[in-house]
């Protein structure tokens, strides 16, 4: 990975094999990043999302082992118990061949991002807010929201 910061921007390069969540995350802590957000394009080939179930308050884990073309990361940056807290999403597209057509069809995967390995590379632009906020654990939906 290599990244360069531009006031209170960040361009993040991954490489082919790099960790997109925690190589993020070790570029957010060097910075000392308490707040902001991210977009980012990429490709993948080892992909684990997850859907949170409100029944059971957990998140369904699918993973996914092949060429994915990450269309967007998007994602925000908090802090919760003093410690950094990352909230990532992605929607990645894959081929999927028609025999009945000279063209390829494709299929969207989306959730909550637990982990991409970078297949070829990925783009990351981090936008960082001058402030800090914070998040709480809501026992009633199960989830860790934001709090001012």
């Amino acid at each position: 990975m290599v990244y360069k910061r531009f006031d209170d921007k960040l361009v993040i390069r991954l490489k082919k094999g790099d960790k997109l969540v925690e190589s993020v995350r070790e570029i957010l802590e060097k910075e000392n990043v308490k707040a902001g957000f991210l977009t980012g394009i990429g490709a993948t080939d080892n992909l684990e999302v997850g859907l949170f179930d409100p029944e059971s308050k957990e998140y369904k884990i699918k993973k996914y082992e092949e060429d994915l073309e990450i269309a967007n990361l998007c994602g925000n940056i908090s802090n919760k118990d003093g410690k950094l807290y990352t909230h990532f999403h992605i929607t990645c597209g894959r081929a999927k061949s028609n025999p009945n057509e000279n063209s390829l069809a494709g299929e969207a995967i989306a959730g909550h991002l637990n982990e991409a390995v970078i297949s070829l590379t990925a783009e990351i632009f981090v936008t960082i807010i001058d402030g800090k906020i914070n998040r709480i654990f809501d026992q009633d939906l199960g989830l860790n929201l934001i709090e001012f």
